[in-house]
């Protein structure tokens, strides 16, 4: 087995058995900005490229500046804040922080941010597993038509990366709906 095939495949493992902690798991004490960093590299692993930071003390600061997150009590950090800060570092990931803001509001109550946090941990495991039930199916496909056609993963490369903007375009324009609706 080539040695691109058995990254994949640790990744696919990897993202199966990938889950956030629930609203419950999260620490219900308030956290220092060391601990907070701590947590979310833990928690926002499956996104971290080897020699990648996800998270810094200064992204946190600016996310307060910009009123992405609510300010800290007294530089502590409630699971508020780490719930903001999970869903805000996953979606980084492929849209902008002003969409972002759009679509986490800082004017949720608590109630509203725990079910934020809930539908969002429930939609990721969704999209996850689903992602690898692709990559292994495209897997399949490609080791049947020829063990070394390992290449023919670029066709599907591409494919996985035009889906990926669409998605990203429609996200977008449904962040644009929710704001326009709250005014």
């Amino acid at each position: 087995m080539q040695e691109n095939q058995i990254i994949l495949k640790q990744w696919i493992n990897a993202l199966e058995k990938y889950e956030l902690p629930t609203w419950e798991e999260l620490p219900k004490l308030d956290l220092y900005m060391d601990q907070v960093i701590t947590l979310m590299e833990e928690y926002l692993s499956i996104y971290r490229a080897p020699n990648d930071k996800l998270i810094t003390p200064s992204m946190i600061n600016n996310y307060v500046k910009l009123g992405v997150i609510p300010k800290p009590n007294k530089k502590r950090y409630s699971r508020i804040h780490l719930a903001y800060l999970t869903m805000i570092c996953s979606l980084k990931q492929v849209l902008s922080i002003s969409v972002i803001q759009k679509m986490l509001p800082l004017s949720l109550t608590e109630k509203e941010v725990e079910q934020a946090y809930c539908s969002f941990k429930t939609a990721q495991k969704q999209v996850f597993s689903e992602a690898a039930d692709k990559v292994c199916d495209a897997f399949t496909e490609i080791s049947e038509k020829n063990d070394a056609a390992f290449s023919d993963f670029s066709g599907f490369s591409v494919q996985v990366a035009l889906t990926g903007n669409v998605y990203k375009i429609l996200s977008e324009i449904i962040a644009d709906q929710i704001q326009a609706s709250a005014h």
